[in-house]
């Protein structure tokens, strides 16, 4: 009798342990909040540094600079067509990569933009990149160090680089900038003097491109 009645307190007390567990793993991990050091609209053009992720022209007689999130479908969307822009002027094009993560909406843009980076330290952001929005509709937190091991990164550098968050104040300084700058919406793209916002045609963006290249 006394061991039927410890066997179903055992039970009881696995079954809390577990509810309780449960309870812990479902709650939302809240990101740090970002700093705001300048003033909404303030700025008047983007930066660009070595910090900044770049393809293309080495250098560049036209910058596409892109403020992106990654879990943002008009950004996946817009992705290729940059990419054959920068394939038709190799010499005078360059795509230069700045975090704009919404996270009132996407709770992985954040940490997405910070592993990203933590594999641009190793030089493969953009084969980082590129497997985030292949990935993007069923994208989860556990799929950043199977991105990692796929792009072939150096996985110790990797995680201690993503699990300490080494390269959040890049992202936070590129949002900070953003709101500077004005932004609300992703993508937005700085072409020269010109600004595009949402998922720009090949067509229209060639025609962007051209004309500011013959400016």
């Amino acid at each position: 009798m006394n061991h039927r009645w410890l066997t179903l307190l055992s039970i009881g007390v696995i079954t809390l342990m577990v509810f309780i567990f449960f309870i812990v793993y479902l709650q939302p991990i809240k990101l740090p909040e970002f700093e705001t050091p300048v003033e909404i609209g303030t700025l008047t053009e983007p930066t660009v540094t070595f910090v900044n992720p770049s393809k293309g022209a080495k250098e560049p007689v036209l910058q596409i600079i892109e403020f992106s999130d990654f879990q943002c479908g008009a950004c996946r969307t817009i992705a290729p067509t940059i990419d054959a822009i920068v394939l038709a002027f190799p010499d005078q094009v360059q795509h230069v990569w700045k975090n704009l993560p919404n996270e009132s909406i996407h709770q992985l843009a954040t940490p997405a933009a910070i592993a990203a980076h933590c594999a641009n330290q190793q030089g493969k952001f953009w084969a980082y990149h590129d497997e985030l929005y292949a990935r993007q509709t069923f994208l989860t937190e556990e799929q950043f160090t199977t991105i990692a091991s796929v792009v072939g990164l150096d996985m110790g550098k990797f995680t201690t680089c993503n699990s300490s968050r080494d390269t959040l104040p890049i992202v936070k300084n590129d949002y900070n900038e953003a709101l500077g700058l004005g932004l609300t919406s992703t993508p937005t793209l700085f072409i020269g003097d010109e600004m595009v916002i949402g998922a720009i045609t090949l067509p229209n963006l060639m025609s962007i491109v051209e004309a500011q290249l013959n400016n």
